[in-house]
């Protein structure tokens, strides 16, 4: 059946969309009767073959009157219309063939990769480690339906031109993400099976200090969009990779710089065979969708959030693992993971789901060493088996007793003491159904006073009273550094600081140095404190039953921070300043670390004595001071060098003598404190 121009239009036109898509050739030229594409000669079978099951698809079966030829490395297709032009001889066309040979089979795939499409993507939105929220496991399913409808359609590129956006912080799963999806694609036959690189390509675009070298990363990326595109030129289950994943993190805020524009540019015309993933870290809504909207005056984007977990997400998924191992964790375990895992997040080192598998191995093993010391073959957790990892400060003793033992500290203690009373009154009242006016006093407070007073233990021991009081459900101390509240970008600071309070629910917030959060107007343009000290005033108004703040610093400075947020200053009822320790009070801290662990004569006493007596007023009064951790540096010194003479000497008791003390302080620490003096000189004529 002869077609007409128009027609022969249309079905050309169709067919190249086809081809182009699924990346079976590439266009050399093309009209509106036929079109010539370069394959090679591998797939010269397959590409016969597809054709022929495809031309049905498009056209309903409906024989046409055309054909398809095959020279050397090209193909081409020739439809005959109203005025047909000469035929074409193509030049040295070898004879055709009409049975085209079986094509060659794919290498073996494991059994998972064999599975169906719909097999690979459940099981994706069912595993572990990823624990994506609900848009994430959407996507796949979405992904699963649309591929085939897009193959059918015979239009895949406009699949690898749906870019992604993923907002994800830092080890929470994007590259689990990428190989998930490199599973799917490799179950729809897009991918080469178990391609060596995984079937994804991971780079980030940094931005260098140096002006000459602005733009270096965002070369990279572009070179590797284009090596990526032209790898991919061959039959799609021949590709080696299928994904490109740019970290633009560092470049989030600036994606409106026409440079910046015209790299889009340069990768969006690749991404003809590849699919390209942007990422950021997880940042506020408005932040995060002004990134989407510069990204899509070029591509066309789909945005994908991963929120941060929480520290209740973070037990459930070690406990996932270990269960899934046979290991259970009794309550007191759950309470010490708990703290383990949130000790591990407070030195700013914690990457995300491996350090959590780092636990999950380390809990494993030291139970076993455990059930060999026993004999038992025991696979319930205890806190017991978390100990030695955990290593957290926790009292033998009542809270409110080992309060009352703290040396000094009188107006601390009492104020710590009136508010706690307060607070468990008020729960007691409203327990018995009276008091609906009375509200719960706030419990956040500010801790002021110089190094080593003990604010950090007095913070804990606090945790621990308002938990046996039920005023807190957990009571663990949540510490952190004002600073470590900010993020490094835009939109990253709000998201930050609420994951921190989120870990604190229940618990008390630590938040030492806070006064670093705060900046004048003159040099805060670019300072992301002061957006940490507003979200912290909304968690700690929205949440003011379930955890307490406590910020700590100097004095001063401190003060300085609340004239700067009126907002806080309100949400901060109590101030309990700490003082430094007078000398007296010093030596009695150094004497209660001596005397749980060592003998010593009255020699060595009489010599602690007068080191102490021998701290200059300029000393003792600095607010660089650094109080009681330099009574543990001295006590620490001291039996060190203890420890070193018994080594020589051979004796069989361990004692501390008066020239153990001597020999310690003659370190520097402690012979530069001892010669300070009162730089206050007179003036007079």
């Amino acid at each position: 059946m002869k077609k007409l121009l128009s027609e022969g239009v249309r079905i050309v036109r169709t067919v190249e969309k086809w081809i182009t898509s699924e990346e079976l050739g590439k266009l050399q030229r093309g009209n509106s009767t036929s079109l010539e594409f370069a394959i090679q000669r591998s797939s010269l079978n397959d590409f016969a073959g597809s054709f022929s099951k495809k031309w049905n698809e498009l056209f309903n079966g409906e024989a046409m009157d055309g054909k398809v030829w095959f020279t050397g490395d090209l193909a081409g297709i020739d439809l005959p219309v109203q005025q047909p032009e000469p035929p074409q001889k193509p030049k040295e066309a070898p004879p055709k063939t009409d049975s085209p040979a079986e094509p060659q089979p794919a290498a073996t795939a494991t059994e998972e990769e064999a599975a169906s499409p719909n097999a690979v993507v459940e099981k994706i939105c069912s595993s572990v480690p990823i624990k994506y929220d609900s848009e994430f496991i959407d996507y796949f399913r979405k992904t699963k339906e649309v591929i085939p409808m897009l193959q059918k359609m015979g239009t895949m590129s406009a699949f690898w031109h749906q870019s992604l956006l993923v907002s994800i912080d830092a080890g929470w799963g994007l590259t689990s993400f990428l190989k998930c999806l490199a599973k799917m694609f490799t179950s729809f036959n897009l991918l080469r099976t178990n391609p060596k690189n995984g079937g994804f390509q991971e780079i980030v675009i940094g931005k260098p200090d140096n002006e000459h070298e602005k733009y270096d990363g965002w070369k990279t990326a572009v070179a590797a969009a284009e090596e990526m595109h032209q790898r991919n030129e061959g039959p799609r289950d021949q590709r080696p990779c299928t994904i490109l994943s740019l970290d633009i993190s560092e470049w989030h805020s600036n994606l409106n710089e026409p440079a910046i524009k015209a790299f889009l540019r340069e990768i969006n015309d690749l991404t003809t065979n590849f699919l390209c993933v942007f990422r950021v870290p997880f940042l506020e809504s408005h932040v995060l969708q002004g990134v989407a909207e510069s990204l899509s005056d070029i591509l066309n984007v789909d945005v994908l959030v991963a929120p941060p977990n929480g520290i209740d997400d973070m037990v459930d998924y070690v406990r996932e693992k270990l269960a899934r191992k046979g290991f259970e964790l009794d309550s007191d375990g759950i309470a010490r993971l708990e703290q383990w895992i949130l000790k591990e997040k407070s030195d700013d080192s914690f990457f995300g789901y491996k350090s959590l598998d780092k636990i999950v191995q380390r809990t494993i093993y030291e139970k076993a060493v455990n059930n060999c010391k026993t004999g038992n073959v025991s696979k319930l957790i205890g806190k017991d088996d978390l100990i030695p990892f955990v290593n957290i400060v926790e009292s033998v003793n009542d809270p409110e007793d080992e309060l009352k033992s703290l040396i000094g500290m009188g107006n601390v203690k009492q104020k710590l003491n009136e508010l706690i009373v307060q607070i468990h009154t008020q729960k007691t009242i409203k327990a018995r159904g009276r008091g609906k006016r009375l509200v719960r006093p706030t419990m956040h407070m500010l801790f002021t006073g110089n190094p080593g007073t003990g604010k950090t233990t007095v913070a804990r021991i606090a945790a621990q009273i308002m938990k046996k009081h039920g005023i807190l459900r957990k009571g663990h101390l949540v510490e952190v550094r004002g600073r470590d509240l900010c993020g490094r970008y835009v939109g990253e600071t709000a998201p930050k600081t609420s994951a921190f309070c989120r870990d604190a629910y229940g618990s008390v917030l630590f938040i030492d140095e806070a006064y670093s959060l705060f900046r004048s107007e003159e040099d805060s343009s670019r300072d992301f404190g002061r957006e940490a000290l507003d979200t912290l005033v909304a968690e700690m108004e929205n949440h003011r039953e379930d955890f307490c703040v406590i910020f700590a610093g100097y004095r001063d400075e401190m003060h300085n921070m609340l004239k700067g947020n009126i907002g806080m200053r309100s949400r901060i009822p109590y101030e309990l300043d700490f003082p430094n320790y007078s000398r007296e009070e010093l030596e009695e801290i150094f004497f209660s670390m001596v005397s749980d662990d060592f003998e010593y004569d009255r020699n060595f006493r009489n010599a602690v004595h007068e080191f102490f007596q021998s701290i200059p007023d300029d000393a003792l009064n600095m607010r660089e001071f650094s109080n009681a951790r330099l009574v543990r540096n001295l006590y620490e010194r001291v039996w060190g060098k203890a420890a070193y003479r018994r080594s020589m000497s051979g004796e069989a008791t361990f004692k501390l003598l008066d020239s153990d003390l001597a020999s310690a302080r003659q370190e520097d620490e402690f012979r530069q404190l001892l010669e300070k003096t009162n730089n206050r000189k007179s003036i007079g004529f």
